[in-house]
């Protein structure tokens, strides 16, 4: 008799195990158990760009306070792109951001200067391994810093393919091409200066990521071969969180965005974005034909954009 008991009470427990990991309608009255707890949906808007991949591309300016960050996901070869990652302690909520859309297959990072709120969060993902990381870009007049030492280490570490960009400098990735417009091999005292200034170019649509570059570095690029590259471009992500150091009007002229990004922390101590940076934003919004729509990780968040062919469309 105990052992018929003994092979029913095993035969129960092996049901029990079947219909919870086969039959979503049993598991989710149990969804108070960590491990059973269902995965988050994908938005909408992402699950709809996910069934139809070829031609899509996400563009993702991730909310990582007074920093920057700028992430591209191409969802048909589920690879990333991340351009800057915001200090040290917001790595975690950018990878967040990348594994919104699921599978990551294989992850590149651009470093535009080696300034901590731009660095901090690639050193701090490149040292958890968090991501299959396997590209690793930097601007190549800011090579000798020091500051850079340590995520340069660790990158060659991990015998990631390394390279020094500068102006001219172009690679495919995924759907989209990318090409540094700035800077050349200039020697600048301000870093800021050195700030790889990156276009992304998909079906037809021009997004212009400015790191950190000032007028001094915007004036060169207004008066290079490069140019005639970021004339009316889609999405300006603003330089350098907004400060009155960037965005002049003749730079604001040429590139002539449809839309402007700035990245900042909210309340943060420096005053961004600086008023005279919105004032001329705002100014080109009036004589803009469609306006200039502007966008503010502090009073926005994340923001996410999605390209397709025919559309430019923000999903968030």
């Amino acid at each position: 008799m105990k052992r018929i008991l003994t092979g029913l009470l095993l035969v129960c427990l092996i049901t029990v195990v079947i219909l919870f990991l086969y039959f979503p309608l049993v598991r989710k009255d149990f969804r108070f158990l960590p491990f059973l707890k269902p995965a988050k949906p994908t938005e909408p808007a992402i699950s709809e760009a996910l069934e139809d991949p070829e031609r899509s591309l996400f563009i993702t300016f991730a909310d990582v306070g007074e920093g920057d960050c700028t992430i591209v996901y191409d969802p048909n070869s589920k690879k990333a792109l991340i351009i800057d990652a915001g200090y040290w302690n917001y790595a975690a909520h950018v990878v967040e951001q990348v594994k919104r859309f699921g599978e990551v297959q294989e992850v590149q990072m651009i470093l535009t200067h080696p300034h901590a709120d731009h660095m901090g969060g690639l050193t701090e993902i490149l040292k958890k391994k968090t991501l299959p990381v396997t590209r690793f870009y930097y601007s190549a007049p800011t090579a000798g810093e020091s500051a850079f030492a340590e995520l340069k280490e660790e990158a060659e570490r991990q015998e990631l393919q390394i390279r020094a960009l500068a102006a001219g400098d172009s690679f495919a990735f995924g759907g989209a091409q990318i090409t540094v417009v700035s800077p050349r091999n200039e020697a600048y005292e301000d870093m800021n200066n050195a700030s790889l200034a990156v276009l992304i170019a998909h079906e037809g649509h021009k997004i212009l990521i400015a790191g950190d570059m000032e007028r001094e570095a915007e004036s060169v690029l207004c008066d290079s071969e490069y140019a005639s590259l970021i004339r009316d471009v889609d999405i300006l992500r603003v330089g350098h969180h907004g400060s009155n150091s960037s965005s002049s009007y003749r730079f604001l002229d040429l590139t002539y965005p449809g839309i402007a990004v700035i990245s900042a922390g909210a309340g943060n101590a420096y005053g961004h974005p600086d008023p005279d940076v919105l004032s001329r934003l705002e100014d080109l919004a009036r004589v803009r034909s469609g306006g200039c729509e502007i966008l503010r990780t502090d009073r926005d968040g994340d923001i996410l954009f999605l390209s397709e062919p025919g559309h430019l469309k923000r999903v968030k």
